[in-house]
């Protein structure tokens, strides 16, 4: 891995869809140098796929949160089972993580308005181990 590596892993995760044509444009190397960097970084796993950007918003999602979550489990396994079946109609969580410090879990939510929260927080409520949440409206983003 060398420093020409690390410029084809942030364009691809820039642009997801970047040609080995336009990368070898950018980065002053032939388009089969291109190709068969990108190709030993899919094999080596560091690169595991290609994802499409989504605009929430033209869908409707313009409610987005971060919620804290206080928990009392010996089984993070079943927990993380539990919060990734949960289904609130206009609602998707992006996002989950175990973390250190005050809070046990974090999630990063979208939904269509803060009703869909409340229900959240209601069928959150309903798994024993949940003790306390916090629940913070993202006013803005500088980048995802």
């Amino acid at each position: 891995m060398d420093s020409i590596d690390i410029k084809i892993i942030y364009n691809i995760e820039r642009e997801g869809r970047i040609s080995h044509e336009e990368l070898s444009k950018r980065l002053n190397l032939s388009r089969p140098a291109i190709h068969n960097r990108v190709n030993k970084l899919e094999e080596q796993g560091i690169i595991s796929g290609y994802r499409a950007n989504i605009n929430w918003v033209k869908l409707g999602y313009t409610t987005n949160a971060l919620i804290s979550l206080r928990v009392r489990t010996t089984n993070y396994d079943k927990l993380l089972k539990e919060l990734k079946n949960l289904i609130i109609p206009n609602l998707v969580i992006e996002e989950c993580h175990i973390v250190t410090g005050t809070w046990c879990i974090m999630m990063k939510v979208r939904c269509t308005s803060p009703l869909e929260l409340k229900a959240l927080q209601d069928e959150l409520y309903k798994i024993d181990c949940i003790k306390e949440s916090s629940t913070s409206l993202i006013l803005s983003s500088i980048y995802e």
